[in-house]
């Protein structure tokens, strides 16, 4: 017997998503191309930031509320007004950097201090990419097991072990190095430095929400302009692993048609 319901299962959808952000310099996109590459490997276009991992989902609501319209002639409402419109998106981000904190906690400048390093000197030995082993030029007592290394363009490595004018490290130089190019021991590493204060502006974003179907096109949500938004965001030091919540509160973008001036989505169609 013929099924009286009509069912497409091409039309359910579901996955994660991918979130990222931009100042407000840059434009509204056309095209998920003018954020992402649609192509393998989906490399971010110029401007555009990854926000990275999320645990329990990305959410994007939309409301509005009313006002009713009284008459005489009528018990009750005899119309409704809309007053107002609610767009936000929320989540957990699960990459906790310096540069996320800023942004979800509304954080100041960050300012970065480089590292502090010994007495630089040459390779003995030219270096493989993934090479674990580095031959000074001259034994130094700087160089301690459990400290650091840099190697020239600032590359950093932990030290394993030391053995005379041979060092071991703990994980793979990134790229190849020659004979002459310059390695020293690290005093003191890089740091990066935050602050959280009054400041009472709150920066404006765009923010994009990009993800794949099971038939393997893609969806974009843009929304134009977004503020985090003044609830509290917690943090917990504990066993598990740190989340940092974002909230926002997304605004019509002036100048943008009244039918899109919050958000909109992009989506390919086969």
């Amino acid at each position: 017997m013929t099924d009286i319901f009509n069912v497409n299962s091409k039309n359910f959808v579901g996955g994660p998503g991918r979130l990222v952000v931009a100042d407000m310099s840059i434009e509204a996109p056309e095209a998920i191309s003018d954020v992402m590459s649609t192509t393998a490997p989906y490399n971010l276009t110029s401007g555009w930031r990854d926000l990275g991992a999320t645990s329990e989902g990305i959410a994007i609501s939309r409301g509005f509320e009313t006002e009713d319209f009284m008459v005489d002639q009528v018990m009750g409402a005899a119309d409704t007004d809309v007053t107002g419109y609610n767009h936000t998106l929320s989540t957990n981000l699960a990459e906790n950097t310096v540069e996320n904190r800023k942004l979800a906690l509304v954080g100041g400048q960050i300012i970065e201090t480089a590292a502090a390093v010994g007495t630089e000197q040459a390779l003995a030995g030219a270096l493989a990419a993934g090479a674990l082993k580095v031959t000074l030029t001259t034994e130094d007592p700087q160089f301690k097991v459990g400290g650091w290394i840099q190697l020239a363009g600032g590359e950093l490595k932990k030290i394993a072990s030391v053995n005379g004018a041979s060092i071991g490290l703990e994980v793979g130089v990134e790229k190849a190095y020659t004979v002459g190019d310059t390695v020293a021991p690290v005093i003191s590493l890089p740091t990066k430095r935050i602050g959280y204060g009054t400041d009472g502006n709150i920066p404006e974003k765009r923010y994009a929400l990009i993800s794949r179907r099971k038939d393997g096109t893609l969806y974009m949500a843009v929304i134009r302009k977004a503020k985090v938004t003044g609830d509290d965001k917690e943090q917990s030091f504990s066993k598990e692993k740190r989340l940092l919540p974002l909230s926002l509160a997304a605004y019509p973008e002036d100048g943008a048609p009244q039918s899109e001036n919050v958000y909109y989505e992009i989506e390919e169609s086969i």
